[in-house]
């Protein structure tokens, strides 16, 4: 076991520790669940047919105390069992999910520990991805968390002011390709308030970038909102600056637009659109280079117990169609998803959810998830 490993699981048990002898105890509340799901799909890009399958299990356990004054203290702890193989190669591990501990008051709340930390009103092409990489296609929802100090304070008014600290974060996240420097931390804050039909908020984010050869401060401010106004209208708008003279463009801005409504079919059927533009420049409003990317979201209940939807993503400069199509089906415990998905036959792609491309080829999958 390597140092970092032994210093995790040290913090671990201390802040277990801590759990359960903080403060005087008036109540203790313990729980434990689990996830298992196994999957398996089969695609075909370049005229080559792949299959792929794999089974996770997720075990949670959550343990809570509350005190007389109406605040908790609770921790949670998740681990990520998997093993995937394409029947040429395997993969399998076992890794830390979630471990947050959380003190709560009527009012506020402080999170320590590996969490997620996600905000912003765009569902599919999100500007504000920047410690999560949620995929809405993915019937799990399953992202990676940050190591992380937050806090958040709501007031009487709904107005509400999130800051955050992260460090030890070793990987990318979210939309970032290089990663952050080594024991360097991050710091941010979000600062979000009711409006007329809505609300609004700004964000920023900092933190130095580790580019092999030369580091440099990267510095993130977002402005965004959303609104309910017959029809649902929000948008996101990020400006990042590299402070870098070796870098091509120092310059990096997102914006993203969408609108939803459901309309008064059979069960109601709920249709969104979104459209992103990402661009890089050397000035601070230009537009040197830029991706742009519209979605299309349709969600429909098919009675009790089914739900289908569609997802469509057209890419404005290759001009390439993407489509995906699922049906689930949920029992109590139970869920079966089935999806269907067309994306352009190619070794690459420009459309991404983060880090991670749409895909390619056409193909089928099938997912199997027990809860207990």
């Amino acid at each position: 076991m390597n140092h970092n490993y032994k210093n995790k699981y040290i913090w671990i048990l201390s802040v277990l520790s801590a759990t359960f002898f903080f403060g005087k105890i008036y109540c203790i509340e313990y729980n434990s669940r689990g996830q298992f799901s196994v999957w398996a799909n089969r695609k075909k890009n370049l005229n080559e047919w792949q299959i792929n399958s794999g089974i996770r299990y997720i075990p949670e356990i959550n343990v809570k105390q509350s005190f007389q004054n109406e605040s908790f203290i609770d921790t949670e702890i998740s681990l990520n069992g998997f093993m995937t193989t394409d029947f040429n190669t395997q993969e399998k591990g076992m890794k830390l999910y979630r471990f947050r501990l959380r003190f709560a008051t009527v009012q506020s709340e402080t999170q320590l520990g590996l969490q997620k930390i996600n905000f912003g009103p765009a569902l599919i092409l999100r500007s504000l991805m920047w410690f999560d990489r949620l995929d809405p296609r993915d019937p799990l929802q399953m992202t990676d968390g940050v190591y992380a100090l937050r806090f958040k304070y709501n007031f009487l008014n709904n107005t509400n002011i999130w800051v955050w600290g992260l460090y030890g974060n070793e990987k990318t996240k979210g939309y970032e390709v290089l990663p952050t420097t080594h024991s360097k931390p991050e710091f941010g804050g979000r600062f979000q308030l009711p409006v007329r039909y809505g609300e609004f908020a700004t964000t920023f984010h900092t933190r130095n970038v580790d580019a092999g050869y030369f580091k440099y401060d990267e510095s993130r401010l977002a402005f965004d909102g959303r609104w309910d106004v017959v029809l649902g209208f929000w948008f996101e708008s990020v400006l990042q600056y590299n402070n870098s003279e070796y870098l091509t463009y120092e310059w990096n801005k997102m914006i993203t637009m969408g609108s939803d409504y459901t309309f008064r079919i059979g069960n109601g059927l709920h249709v969104l659109a979104e459209y992103m533009t990402s661009m890089a420049s050397k000035k601070t409003f230009g537009r040197d280079d830029d991706v742009q990317v519209s979605a299309l979201y349709l969600n429909y209940p098919i009675g009790f117990f089914d739900n289908a939807m569609a997802i469509g993503y057209y890419s404005w400069d290759d001009r390439k169609y993407y489509q995906y199509i699922g049906w689930q089906r949920t029992y109590d415990d139970l869920i079966f998803n089935m999806s269907l998905f067309c994306y352009p036959q190619s070794e690459k792609n420009s459309v991404s959810n983060g880090k991670e491309s749409l895909g390619a080829g056409y193909g089928a999958q099938i997912m199997f998830i027990y809860n207990h």
